[in-house]
């Protein structure tokens, strides 16, 4: 992008003049458009659909941005190039930030039980997931060292996409986004950057600033992307004076590197018993002097109920080392392994529709698990306080083997009640329980899950989405925004997060923003910004849909944000099969598109020469017989003898006469 203050016109009417520059010879251009408009005219000197540069910005280097990077690296989005902004030190996102016992722990002579997986496949903070389903379909790992991976083994899979596939060179860490503005009159979006101090890991929650330096910078793109995430906006528990607390403080969402060794023979107290609290129990069981675990709601903790594949009873399992050198020696075995757990994956959805067979079901399995493993360690009394009234995936699936069996051991105590002070030595709750000579708190109290940006983003009319998506987030497809033009978030509001794995979602919404910006470089838009009603009728769609799953049951959970009966402005109103589908077949109608010529008469000015690039500038693999490829129903037509000789060469015509 140029460095002086030019529009996205003036920057067309640059790249489209210097691929035909000088005088048009003779039925070049389209001369009724010389005089009216200079973008029309040198478009009329190119091929149709020549794509115009773009450059795009993306904030955040998982997942995300990762996908983004490679389909600009490998030419799925041709003539554009990419920055990426990462704010820590390294790739990864999430699996980059969360370090936490029972993430990134390691067997130890083989003798420590690990903490198994029990939920649908997540990518997200819980332990161990499926290695087979953390993975983009473009860079299969026959390599997974077992079923359900390790947070250092999703980590590694991050460096090693990073780095065979040639995409750091887009990336730029310890380089922080604080402000984003779109600028109407010139159809482009102006960040401020900050570039961090280099350490490790920086906070992204709004008005914290720690790491932040005083080198800022202004960089200008003509696409922005949101890559940010959902699980690394991490919260505090909401309760004041922490500060009090004179031991060690701890969250799961921001693990220092060194934090274990504060744990071997302390007291500690445990906030918390959603995804990472119940990892983080069996983790730290066998370490502690003892440990006070606060619970303020119960929750459902259970086998993984997609189990198949998994070692008896759903046990995680490694893989051999000839099974993964078969893997790797056959791709298309590799793939048919890979195809039948997404299949079983996708099979199960009908699980989150409450009152449906498969939830009754799950609910009796649920209750059967818990009340064996409870009885048999000695703690039946847990099961009355423990046992939910609400349906099976209320709150995020929780990873269970390990975690009651943890609740049992003489080492544990379970507080009940809303952590309500720190003191300076232990917590205070509202049920008047006090824990006192506790050396470490652990807050396993999750994320803020409210969708919104954690800085300002400004678009038309002076809109902040960030203000905005704190009063009522939503968002069309989880992807584009009312007032942002040219603006793109991925896993933003009414995300698929509670079925499947987020990495094929990343994928699917990937090549939906490509399918948009391809069509704003070669069909001579400025910008595309959802139609003003557009998001807010998704949203009542979405919801009105929502009411009938197990997430709208009575439960605090991430998907409203903590609270009981919050909207559920996180989910994808259907199956993750049925956002791939939408996904697929992009409405453009719901969008407004603003071409880069004023008059609306020149609308299809991008028409261009008439004539294809495949015709002007043929190469040696241009086909221009494209169209003759018979489809998969074609039938060649068989020899007849019908009304003509023996060969079918010759046939008699009568004229009725």
């Amino acid at each position: 992008m140029a460095a002086h203050a030019s529009t996205a016109r003036d920057r067309a009417i640059q790249y489209y003049q210097s691929l035909a520059p000088g005088q048009a010879k003779p039925g070049e251009a389209t001369e009724g458009y010389k005089d009216i408009d200079e973008l029309a005219y040198a478009l009329s000197r190119v091929p149709t659909f020549t794509s115009r540069p773009l450059k795009v910005i993306a904030i955040g280097a998982g997942f995300s941005g990762l996908a983004l990077a490679r389909a600009v690296h490998v030419g799925k989005l041709q003539n554009a190039s990419i920055t990426i902004y990462e704010k820590n030190a390294g790739v990864g996102g999430t699996w980059y930030e969360n370090r936490y016992p029972g993430c990134v722990r390691q067997l130890v002579g083989g003798k420590r039980r690990l903490p198994k997986w029990r939920g649908h496949a997540k990518i997200g903070p819980s332990g161990l997931t499926h290695g087979q389903l953390v993975k983009f379909s473009w860079a299969p790992n026959p390599f997974w060292p077992s079923y359900y991976a390790k947070g250092p083994d999703i980590q590694a899979y991050i460096d090693s996409v990073a780095d065979q596939h040639g995409l750091r060179e887009y990336v730029k860490t310890g380089h922080k986004v604080t402000n984003a503005m779109w600028l109407e009159d010139r159809q482009t979006w102006r960040i401020t950057v900050n570039k961090t101090d280099g350490r490790d890991l920086v906070i992204s929650s709004p008005d914290v600033s720690e790491g932040e330096t005083g080198t800022t910078f202004d960089d200008e793109c003509d696409v922005l992307v949101n890559c940010s995430g959902f699980f690394n906006n991490w919260k505090w528990p909401n309760v004041a004076d922490r500060s009090k607390f004179m031991g060690k403080l701890f969250h799961t969402a921001a693990w220092p590197r060194d934090a274990e060794n504060d744990l071997d023979g302390k007291t500690v107290a445990l906030i918390g018993n959603g995804s990472s609290g119940v990892q983080v129990l069996p983790s730290i069981i066998d370490r502690v002097k003892k440990v006070y675990v606060h619970i303020r709601s119960p929750t459902w903790i259970t086998t993984n109920f997609v189990a198949k594949f998994a070692g008896p009873g759903g046990m995680n399992y490694n893989y051999t080392e000839e099974q993964k050198a078969a893997w790797s020696a056959d791709p298309a075995s590799y793939l048919d392994y890979r195809r039948q757990i997404e299949e079983e994956l996708n099979s199960r959805f009908p699980l989150y529709v409450d009152h449906t067979p498969e939830q009754k079901a799950a609910r009796e399995f649920g209750i059967k698990e818990m009340t064996t493993k409870l009885r048999a360690g000695g703690k039946e009394e847990l099961l009355e306080a423990m046992l939910p009234d609400f349906a099976v995936g209320c709150r995020r699936a929780t990873p269970g083997n390990g975690y009651l069996e943890a609740l049992c051991h003489p080492k544990c105590e379970v507080v009940w009640g809303k952590v309500d002070a720190f003191t300076s030595d232990g917590l205070c709750t509202s049920s008047g329980a006090v824990t006192s000579g506790v050396d470490v708190i652990i807050c396993a109290t999750g994320f803020d899950l409210s969708c919104a940006p954690r800085f300002p983003i400004i678009g038309q009319n002076g809109i902040d989405l960030r203000e905005r998506w704190l009063e009522n987030p939503h968002a069309y497809l989880s992807v584009t925004a009312t007032d942002m033009p040219n603006y793109f978030t991925l896993m933003g509001p009414y995300s698929p997060l509670g079925h499947g794995s987020v990495v094929t979602s990343i994928e699917m919404v990937t090549r939906y923003i490509c399918d948009f910006i391809r069509k704003l470089q070669t069909q001579n838009y400025g910008y595309v910004v959802p139609k003003p009603h557009i998001a807010a009728a998704y949203q009542k769609h979405a919801l009105a849909w929502l009411a009938r799953t197990a997430w709208a049951s009575h439960c605090a959970s991430t998907y409203k944000n903590g609270t009981v009966d919050g909207k559920l402005n996180s989910l994808h109103p259907g199956s993750r099969l049925h956002y791939f589908e939408l996904l697929s077949t992009p409405r453009y109608e719901d969008f407004e598109w603003k071409s880069l010529c004023d008059s609306e008469d020149l609308i299809f000015a991008w028409l261009a020469t008439g004539f294809t690039d495949g015709e002007r500038n043929p190469r040696e693999d241009t086909d221009l017989t494209w169209y003759l490829e018979p489809d998969k129903h074609a039938k060649q037509i068989r020899q007849t003898s019908t009304n003509g000789d023996m060969n079918g060469c010759r046939v008699n015509v009568h004229n009725g006469a």
